[in-house]
This record gives C-alpha cells, structure tokens and sequence, in this order.
C-alpha cells in the first residue's frame, strides 16, 4: 500500500505519521509546505536533506515540498489542481489529508481525487472559544472535506457523535484515532537537557482559547508556596502582549516570543518539570502529547477530548476551566512531590509507547476501510 500524506500546516503529525506507516512497512509519500517545513526544523538547509540526514524521516519515505499561494489567492485553484495530478502520477494508492480549519482549499483537494480514496483528519470539527475564524468558514471548510472523503478521522471519542451530527458523515465512515505519535520527538531527545526545578511550561498560541491569563493570576498562588517556581511561556500570537501586561511579578517568566523550531521546542520540553493546559476550549491538544512523549506530566483543564488523553492522578492532573485556585492547587502538589510528579511523567510516557502501535494500525486499517468504500462507490453497475 502507497500512502500520500498531505498537510499545510500539521508538518510535525504527518512527520510522525510517516514515521509509524514506514516501520508498518507501508510505502509513504509527504507532500508538505515548503515554508512549514523550514518553520519546523529553524534551520536554513534544504527541508528534504534535513529530514534524512537527521533521521526525522526514513530515506526511503519520499518528500515533496508544496509552494501554496495565499489561501484567499485564486491561484491556489490551480495549484491544488496540479497537486492532485502529481499524486495520480505518484501512484499512492490513498490519500490522507491533515487539515486544519480554514484551509479550504486543502479541503477542495478531496473533491480533484475521485479515481482515489481518500482520509481526512479533521483536525477541529468545532469552532473553539475565541477562533478568529467566523463558525461558518470553519464548518464550510470541514463540510467541503466531509464530502470529499471516503472516511474522517477524529482525534476525540466525544467527537464521533460530533461529526455525525454536524456534517453527515455515516458512523461507519467515522475513525476515532488518538492522537498518539512520537516518532519525531524522540529524535529531538538525543540532547538530554536537565529538568530545572519548579519549571512550569506553557508552549502555544497565546489565543483566548488557551487560557493563559489563568496560569498567569495563578502566578502568586503558586509562588507563595512554591517560591522557586518560574514560569516558562513559549508563545505565539497578537493577544501576547495583553498576556504580557497581566503579569504581576516579571521575575518569575521568562517569555520566548514566536514560533520556535523543534529543536528549541525539545530544549524548553525537557527543562520543565510540568506543563500546563489550562485550555477553555479545546479539540485535542499536540503540546499534550508531546508532553507524554518527553516524559512530562500535564495540569489540564476538562475540556473538548482532553480527559481522553488525561487519566486524572495517574499522568497528571485534570482542573475546572477558568478556576484560578483549582489549577494553582495542581500546580503546586506536582512542584512538591517530586517522586509523584517523576512517576506521571513515566505513566506518560508508557500511555504513548502503548497507545503509538496500535494508532498505527487503526490507520492502516482506516485506509483498507476507505480503499474498499471507495472500491463501492466507483463499481460499475
């Protein structure tokens, strides 16, 4: 079986992905964003000779890098056009789209790949709190995909319903995968960073929908019993600066401002002794498992599918969104146990260990699924 993963803008997942479907023994073409795949690996050298000599990705994996327009450029109609007769003369036997809300011409794909089966991850079935992105943009674009697709994946069990619910979809043409790889990150470990004691870990869009503000009130909470405590953001985004100006006692932050590549994103993982989630809304979380996958447990609010990933007590902690003392509480039994916060992190990462082989073979098993609904559709009477 030839699979073709393609996303804009979901390079770590397909990397990871393309990792798991190789040592499946599948054959494995990425088709990625130039530009989100430099983003990725912070580094001028050519993406491709990077992946390879790093071990990001197996040499036998083929890559090839995309140069979308703007998603607004009608240009892209013709660019996604071209794409779809470069995977026919690729001879994939199934495509599977990572995509991310908005990307609607990513979406559209589906629709140029009818002699094909094809998968879509929809990555954010719902709109979450505060998306820039009007609800009806975000539910076009999934809608375009729904359509175009032979199976959607879903990295949440509560959103099997959803998506039946909202975009039609049959539940037999419904995949309930976690998001469970980690390939990639242990490729990043290879430098041990020591953990710095008392390291609290943000890392993300500084968005509404993240929470931010609540780790930030939470700051003298947690201070006051744990003095040493420092507070690592590493943080994208507009609404940054208003974080900023939130922030009681500067000495306790140290701010790293935009988007890092993955080998500071390893560094800032491995120095913390935790790291926080204290979403208001959320599909599933790639920082959460990326926590699992660096050995690091989690305080996590109980929203969208988190509380699939999260065995409250046993990998970390589950809090009330938006309750200040609730998550300042966590924070603070994590930082002063030491044995208790080292065993979570191990649970962690046993849950990821556990749960990567059998996601891989969900997948593959998705993809036979999708061949044969396909094979259906396109029988002749």
């Amino acid at each position: 079986m030839h699979i073709g993963l393609v996303t804009r803008s979901q390079t770590d997942y397909a990397l990871d992905l393309a990792n798991g479907l190789e040592a499946g023994g599948k054959d494995v073409t990425v088709y990625l964003d130039y530009a989100q795949a430099q983003e990725e690996i912070g580094n001028s050298e050519q993406p491709i000779e990077f992946f390879y000599k790093s071990g990001l990705l197996p040499t036998t994996c083929r890559v090839r890098l995309l140069h979308p327009p703007r998603m607004r450029d009608l240009r892209s109609f013709a660019f996604i056009k071209k794409l779809a007769r470069t995977m026919y003369e690729d001879g994939v036997d199934v495509i599977h789209v990572l995509l991310n809300p908005g990307e609607i011409w990513f979406a559209m794909l589906t629709l140029f790949l009818k002699e094909l089966p094809v998968v879509t991850t929809i990555i954010v079935p719902v709109a979450n709190v505060g998306e820039r992105l009007p609800t009806p943009v975000v539910w076009g674009v999934n809608k375009i995909a729904a359509c175009g697709s032979d199976i959607a994946i879903v990295n949440g069990e509560n959103q099997v319903e959803v998506v039946n619910r909202i975009y039609g979809i049959p539940y037999e043409r419904i995949s309930y995968i976690p998001l469970s790889l980690y390939g990639r990150t242990l490729k990043w470990r290879k430098k041990a960073i020591p953990e710095e004691p008392g390291t609290i870990l943000f890392f993300g869009r500084a968005h509404p929908q993240k929470g931010l503000e609540y780790l930030i009130k939470a700051q003298p909470l947690i201070t006051q019993k744990v003095p040493y405590a420092r507070f690592l953001i590493s943080a994208h985004g507009a609404d940054l600066q208003r974080y900023r100006r939130m922030i009681v006692d500067p000495s306790k932050f140290e701010i790293i401002e935009g988007v890092v590549p993955a080998k500071v994103m390893a560094d800032l993982f491995q120095r913390s002794s935790l790291v926080a989630l204290p979403y208001i809304s959320a599909s599933t979380s790639g920082v959460l498992v990326t926590a699992y996958s660096f050995a690091k447990p989690v305080v996590a609010s109980r929203v969208g599918c988190l509380t699939d990933y999260v065995e409250d007590g046993i990998s970390g902690f589950l809090v009330n969104p938006a309750d200040v003392e609730n998550l300042a509480e966590a924070i603070v039994h994590l930082l002063m146990n030491d044995n208790l916060r080292h065993q979570m992190g191990s649970n962690a990462e046993k849950w990821m260990m556990k749960m990567e082989a059998s996601s891989i073979d969900q997948t593959i098993g998705t993809y036979e699924r999708a061949i044969a609904n396909h094979s259906k559709t396109i029988a002749p009477n």
